[in-house]
């Protein structure tokens, strides 16, 4: 088992953790825990989120599809039982006894993964910690989430509280952008915003993230936030901006090289 273990502002740890495991196609559990009393919990399958929980009984799946009338308060219990004697998720119960069809479960799901995300990216600091394991549930058990972890983390960013968050996300800004590869062919499950789409259209390593952001038509913040997501989603990456040789002068004294006829 092969562990990721930080603590901080989850407000930087919690994009670059979820890089880590989107881009690692890693399978596991994402603990993001605030004290003894805060804490959520997000199952990963190679590097998708999903699933998610929470320590908090108002944060789990069942009591936020009670509150936006989804399921009934009865409907929760007769499947919560199912839940505790067989040892199950809340989720594919659900489905089974066709208390929620299939497409609203999904989007259930994936707006409840939306939620824990944003809880835990505005606490002031957490323990961030990562274990990959080999889980024993079927893949038949698991939904298709109504967006992809990918788009997860670009809106993520976009909520980070603090831009001076942002900025120390992106580190070196005189470094210059490429595509980062497959990841583009994910693309298609992303909702781009237009500085996504400004970015995208000049990663040709040749232009430093600094001047890209800088000679935009668009606001800086937007910018930064938008790069910032589109490095931990993996869909650019750094590289070494090139650097223009200067003509080298003659050392002091030197003779000048004879001129050839």
């Amino acid at each position: 088992m092969m562990l990721l273990h930080k603590r901080g502002n989850p407000a930087l740890l919690l994009p670059e953790f979820l890089k880590e495991v989107y881009l690692g196609q890693r399978t596991g559990l994402l603990h993001v825990t605030r004290g003894e009393e805060a804490g959520v919990t997000f199952r990963s399958v190679n590097g998708e989120l999903v699933s998610g929980s929470s320590i908090a009984e108002r944060g789990r799946l069942g009591e936020s599809m009670v509150r936006r009338g989804l399921i009934s308060r009865a409907d929760l219990g007769r499947a919560l039982v199912i839940v505790s004697q067989k040892g199950r998720r809340l989720a594919p119960v659900l489905r089974e006894l066709e208390l929620v069809d299939t497409p609203s479960l999904e989007q259930a799901l994936a707006l409840h993964i939306r939620e824990m995300l944003l809880t835990a990216l505005l606490w002031d600091e957490a323990s961030l910690l990562f274990e990959d394991q080999e889980l024993p549930d079927a893949p038949a058990e698991d939904l298709t989430l109504r967006c992809s972890t990918a788009e997860l983390i670009l809106e993520l960013v976009r909520r980070i509280p603090r831009s001076e968050i942002v900025r120390r996300g992106l580190g070196d800004l005189d470094r210059a952008l490429v595509g980062a590869g497959s990841p583009f062919l994910r693309l298609h499950r992303i909702t781009l915003s237009p500085a996504d789409g400004y970015i995208l259209s000049r990663v040709d390593g040749s232009t430093s993230a600094r001047r890209m952001i800088e000679t935009a038509p668009l606001p800086v913040e937007d910018m930064e936030r938008s790069l910032l997501g589109l490095l931990c989603a993996g869909v650019v990456r750094y590289v070494p901006a090139p650097t223009v040789m200067a003509p080298q002068l003659p050392a002091a004294g030197a003779l000048p090289s004879p001129r050839v006829r």
